[in-house]
């Protein structure tokens, strides 16, 4: 049997950039501080999508 619950594309792509982040910042912390430099890319994506999905209708679809 499938599930058929609707997922949030928006919700997916959060939480891949919040592994994407954590995943940088353990590897400028353990192997070599040139890692911090992904961050410039990653933070601001994470926070369009927090905005976009703050700022949602409620009614809206995914």
């Amino acid at each position: 049997m499938r599930n058929q619950e609707e997922v949030s594309i928006g919700g997916m792509i959060l939480f891949v950039l919040l592994i994407a982040n954590a995943l940088i910042l353990r590897a400028g912390l353990l192997n070599n501080a040139g890692w911090y430099r992904a961050l410039y890319i990653s933070l601001p994506l994470l926070l369009i999508v927090l905005i976009t999905g703050m700022f949602k209708k409620p009614g809206a679809k995914p």
